[in-house]
């Protein structure tokens, strides 16, 4: 064998012991955390997605940091996490951290970068809402699939406009266009969701939701959610609402309470609900139905700009405790104080 021969050989060898360049092995136990691609699409608006009008969802490939608790090898329940208007916020380490800790693994969905947008706080326009909801019922098919995660322990958290996806994933039309199997999340965590637009079927998957809201949101406003929660009661949820006293928006953030002047606010304008069933748009503060058409002129006058967000220390720390609380009940049966509506 000449020497060029032996090397060439060798480079051979050297490069079956070498791992994998592509992504890594979803069900693979070899590290804690990893970035997991997966298929997505970017539904032209919410209409298109619930009416399943697929040739107006742009194929998408998106990707989330998926992190495991230590485990001894039995499956494991988990969190998708659906970020705000923002992208992902330093605050998410620490709900990971949390959830981690009593044995959930966590999914932090990145439904911006992989678009290449890094904020819509100044312009919602830039992402249809319904790509948001697309991500998370595709993580959560991910994550069944997933023979490290158990498929009837699955939950979902979000933030603000992430927190429109946790209430939105309950909505029976909205998930079955999507998912045409049974698989569905076992709990729902919004916190100071964006509820001044909704969409609404009483055909619910009847999961559990956490609704948590800073008294004093000027941005999305919580009675807007009180509204929604109070929805989700009537079809015969299991919701609870906290509300916590001088909490702004964000108030879970990891920076001080500061003003966003460019910042629209709908809270003027009333809650705007559309019947999914017939797709019949109401204004509940006029009562008066609004034509798609219509909806720019009906927002232009009552739209303002100019919003607070930032951390309540007080509010954190107890909603970090009422999430631990609400998370072990449902998903380890734990016996935990009884999470009381604010008055």
């Amino acid at each position: 064998m000449t020497f060029k021969t032996f090397l060439a050989a060798l480079l051979v060898v050297a490069a079956q012991a070498l791992p994998s360049a592509h992504a890594q092995d979803p069900t693979s136990d070899r590290h804690n955390t990893a970035r997991v691609y997966f298929d997505s699409y970017t539904p032209a608006t919410m209409y298109d997605l619930a009416r399943e009008q697929r040739q107006n969802w742009m194929p998408q490939t998106v990707w989330g940091q998926l992190t495991f608790p230590p485990t001894k090898g039995k499956p494991v329940p988990a969190m998708v996490i659906m970020h705000g208007s923002a992208g992902i916020e330093a605050n998410t380490q620490m709900w990971v951290g949390a959830l981690n800790g009593i044995g959930v693994a966590t999914f932090v969905v990145s439904s911006y970068e992989p678009r290449g947008i890094s904020s819509t706080v100044n312009d919602q326009s830039l992402l249809s809402q319904a790509a948001n909801l697309m991500d998370g019922l595709q993580a959560l098919q991910l994550l069944a699939a997933d023979r490290r995660i158990d498929p009837e322990r699955i939950g979902v958290m979000g933030f603000s406009r992430g927190g429109a996806v946790a209430f939105r994933t309950a909505i029976e039309p909205l998930r079955h266009a999507v998912i045409k199997s049974d698989v569905k999340f076992a709990l729902h965590i919004p916190l100071y969701a964006g509820c001044n637009q909704i969409y609404w079927s009483r055909q619910i998957t009847g999961a559990p939701i956490l609704n948590l809201l800073g008294a004093a949101d000027d941005y999305t406003g919580a009675a807007p959610c009180e509204r929604e929660a109070a929805l989700y009661q009537e079809a015969g949820a299991d919701i609870r609402t906290i509300k916590y006293d001088g909490a702004y928006h964000s108030f879970d953030a990891t920076y001080k309470l500061k003003l966003l002047p460019n910042a629209p606010t709908t809270i003027p304008c009333g809650v705007v609900r559309w019947e999914i069933d017939s797709w019949t748009i109401y204004s509940e503060l006029s009562g008066a139905i609004i034509p798609p058409a219509a909806l720019p002129d009906f927002y232009k006058p009552c739209t303002k700009y100019g919003v607070h967000v930032g951390r309540n220390a007080a509010a954190v720390a107890q909603a970090r405790t009422d999430v631990l609380a609400f998370v072990q009940e449902i998903f380890f049966g734990a016996k935990s104080a009884e999470l009381a509506p604010a008055p």
